[in-house]
């Protein structure tokens, strides 16, 4: 057997560690503007996020019972239950970023081109007879009446494609 190789660490001059250190002890950016407004630079990360009403860690915040909790004497459960179920008071910060996840969004869902071409290419040779698409030799995939009535529906509720397609048609039959 052979014996392990020996590697000298050499210093690298090219690298500035002052400045390597500062960028390392910098704070990341902070992308959420509700938190970002509301972050404090004098306190800690946990202090800031227990004052904003959010949890830093969720581990803490929400354990899990093992098993050899819920085997053992039955104090222990009845104690976190109640304290999970006291309702706290919903900070600022909490509020702002509740509505701005319920707040409706826009629908931006896209279909691939091929299924687009063969959506088109059903519609306009077969119409609404699905029966008729799956025995078609574009069927490549071997869909089913079902999946293509599924993908001609997903095609029609696309406003963006499916009007495209009814301009293009309009066209041509003028």
């Amino acid at each position: 057997m052979g014996k392990p190789k020996k590697t000298k660490k050499s210093f690298n001059y090219q690298r500035d560690r002052r400045k390597s250190w500062t960028k390392s002890k910098k704070m990341p950016t902070i992308h959420c503007k509700q938190i970002r407004q509301a972050w404090n630079e004098k306190k800690t990360l946990y202090k800031n996020m227990k004052d904003m009403g959010l949890s830093a860690d969720p581990n803490t915040t929400l354990k899990i019972p093992r098993a050899k909790d819920l085997l053992g004497p039955q104090t222990a459960a009845t104690d976190a239950d109640t304290r999970y179920s006291q309702q706290r008071k919903k900070s600022r910060v909490v509020e702002e970023l509740e509505e701005e996840a319920n707040a409706p969004q826009q629908r931006r869902m896209k279909m691939s081109e091929p299924d687009v071409d063969f959506c088109i290419a059903m519609i306009d040779k077969y119409g609404d007879d699905y029966k008729a698409m799956a025995r078609d030799a574009l069927n490549y995939f071997q869909e089913t009446p079902k999946q293509i009535g599924r993908k001609i529906r997903l095609f029609r509720s696309i406003p963006e494609q499916y009007n495209a397609y009814l301009a293009s048609r309009s066209q041509e039959s003028s």
